[in-house]
C-alpha cells in the first residue's frame, strides 16, 4: 500500500503556499491596473493608495515604482516622487522614462542642474528621443546658457521638424542677448538675477 501522510501533507502544504502566491500576484496586478486607471482619471490620491498596496506585495517592480513616482509628481508630492525614479535608475541606468521623470523632479525641487544633468544624460543615451532635445534646451533657457539651448533646439528640430514649441523657442532664444567671448556656461552664471 502507497504511504499517504507526510508526503501529502507536505504537497498540500506545498501547494497552498503557491496558491497564496498566486493570489499575491494577482491581487498585486489588479491593484497596479487599478491604480493606473485612477491615474487616467487623475485621481492620483487614489491610484497613489492603489500603487502604495501594490509595491507592499511586490516592491521591486519597476514599472509600478515609475507610475508611484509619477503619481507622487503629478500630486504635487515631487519629494515623495524622486526615490521611485533613483530607484529604477539603479538598476536601469538608461530608462528613458526614468530619466525623463527624474528630470522634471529635480527642477520641480528647484535643482536645476540636476535635471540639466539628467536630461544630458537622456540626450547622450538616447539622441534621437523625441522631445529629449528639446526638455533639454527649455532647462538650458531656464539657465540662460544660450547657446546651448539652441544647439538642443537645432536638434529637436532635424529630429521633429514639426515641433512648433521648439521652433517657438529657438526663435526666442534667438533674441536673448549675449556677451562677447563668454561660453555657454558663462552666459548663463554672469547674467543678473
Amino acid at each position: 500500500m502507497w504511504p499517504f501522510g507526510k508526503r501529502d501533507e507536505e504537497k498540500n502544504a506545498a501547494l497552498k503556499e503557491e496558491m497564496a502566491r498566486n493570489n499575491r500576484a494577482g491581487r498585486a496586478e489588479l491593484l497596479w491596473k487599478q491604480g493606473t486607471r485612477f491615474m487616467e482619471r487623475k485621481r492620483y490620491d487614489k491610484a497613489l493608495d492603489c500603487y502604495r498596496d501594490a509595491l507592499e506585495i511586490e516592491p521591486s517592480r519597476l514599472e509600478g515604482r515609475l507610475n508611484m513616482g509619477t503619481a507622487f509628481y503629478l500630486n504635487g508630492q515631487p519629494e515623495e516622487a524622486l526615490p521611485h525614479f533613483r530607484y529604477v535608475l539603479a538598476l536601469e541606468p538608461q530608462n528613458t522614462v526614468a530619466l525623463i521623470n527624474l528630470a522634471a523632479t529635480q527642477d520641480a525641487l528647484g535643482d536645476l542642474d540636476g535635471a540639466i544633468q539628467s536630461l544630458e544624460k537622456l540626450v547622450q543615451e538616447r539622441p534621437n528621443w523625441r522631445d529629449a532635445n528639446y526638455n533639454l534646451a527649455v532647462a538650458y533657457v531656464k539657465k540662460e546658457r544660450w547657446d546651448d539651448a539652441t544647439d538642443a533646439l537645432r536638434r529637436e528640430l532635424t529630429l521633429n521638424p514639426k515641433n512648433d514649441a521648439a521652433r517657438t523657442l529657438l526663435n526666442d532664444v534667438h533674441l536673448k542677448p549675449r556677451k562677447k567671448g563668454a561660453t555657454s556656461k558663462e552666459q548663463g552664471e554672469n547674467q543678473p538675477q
